[in-house]
């Protein structure tokens, strides 16, 4: 994930859905690929806009709408299931509205979490895999959320993977689905080690073994990063 620059000191206001918004949080991305984030509210709503208006002309005009639409593609595909982001529509071709999680990043939040956090967040993870979508990304910490309730959510479907869950996919997507299962289990390690038994310790040990085997680091490298460019500055 880029470091971005956390700019609260200005209350500013931006116009979305026809409506004037303040703007509460921004995060500005670094690198020249990735979007800006706003967090915006309006009588107690709150959205969250992955603008990539302010960016170069490749990314505003090609890499932008192309990354958005992906991901308005998958959240589609997730509509009806718990615990991720809903759409609310496009600004613009190169500015994507979804719903905000009112919550924070798991590393900021461990003393919130329960002895069945985990469970949890496996079943959002089955739900997700059940439509055929595998995020491939969920060892990034930023990328699993604790409401204001202390229940998990996942965010950032923009590198994730949609397979269609029929006979001829299903396989592969059971196979895959492991990458996000072991991730989820890795952080359990690390954030509830008190709730980690011997088995789950094991596989995490063995999924990480497996992983620096060179074949299988590149496969998951390609699918990791095959809806993304390499970052770099702008021409």
């Amino acid at each position: 994930m880029p470091k971005n620059n956390y700019d609260n000191t200005e209350i500013n206001q931006a116009r979305f859905l026809g409506e004037q918004w303040t703007v509460v949080k921004r995060v500005m991305a670094v690198k020249a690929m990735k979007p800006d984030i706003l967090i915006v509210e309006r009588g107690q709503q709150f959205l969250v806009a992955k603008d990539f208006r302010n960016k170069g002309w490749v990314a505003c005009y090609f890499w932008g709408p192309l990354n958005l639409m992906y991901e308005k593609f998958i959240l589609n595909k997730l509509k009806g299931v718990a615990q991720i982001p809903r759409i609310i529509g496009l600004e613009d071709y190169n500015c994507l509205l979804i719903s905000r999680i009112n919550g924070d990043e798991i590393k900021k939040c461990r003393h919130l979490l329960s002895e069945n956090f985990f469970d949890q967040l496996l079943k959002i993870a089955d739900d997700l895999h059940s439509r055929g979508v595998l995020h491939l990304d969920l060892g990034h910490k930023s990328n699993i959320m604790v409401d204001q309730q202390g229940n998990p959510a996942i965010i950032d479907f923009n590198c994730s993977l949609y397979l269609p869950p029929n006979a001829f996919y299903r396989p592969l997507i059971r196979l895959l689905s492991m990458v996000d299962r072991y991730s989820i289990l890795r952080l359990k390690i690390k954030f509830r080690p008190q709730d980690s038994n011997p088995s789950e310790k094991r596989k995490v040990e063995r999924f990480l073994r497996l992983r620096k085997l060179w074949i299988f680091d590149r496969l998951l490298r390609k699918l990791t990063n095959s809806m993304q460019k390499e970052n770099r500055p702008q021409p």
